[in-house]
């Protein structure tokens, strides 16, 4: 698998402890799991949705699942949103 943000990040590089593939997925940007994420985006507050983001790759994710699905909310806009904001932060995309 092949990924990209800033930089490339191919997934064959990625390794656990004994040597094996490994890839860590942040999934704490999804309103589905994270009920702080949740409200935050229902709020608009995309800067602490970021903050959210920010701790999710310095705590070691490789990736970032992200997931704005929800019934009383515009998800496309939500999504482009996020999406936009998160790769203009260096500490994130």
């Amino acid at each position: 698998m092949w990924l990209s943000g800033l930089e490339d990040l191919v997934v064959d590089d990625c390794v656990n402890h004994l040597g094996l593939p490994f890839l860590n997925v942040g999934e704490r940007c999804n309103i589905a799991g994270s009920k702080k994420f949740k409200n935050l985006i229902m709020a608009g507050d995309y800067g602490k949705c970021m903050d959210i983001a920010k701790q999710q790759v310095a705590d070691g994710a490789h990736v970032i699942d992200i997931n704005v699905d929800d019934g009383m909310l515009d998800g496309v806009a939500a999504m482009q949103k996020f999406v936009k904001i998160a790769v203009t932060e260096p500490e994130v995309s």
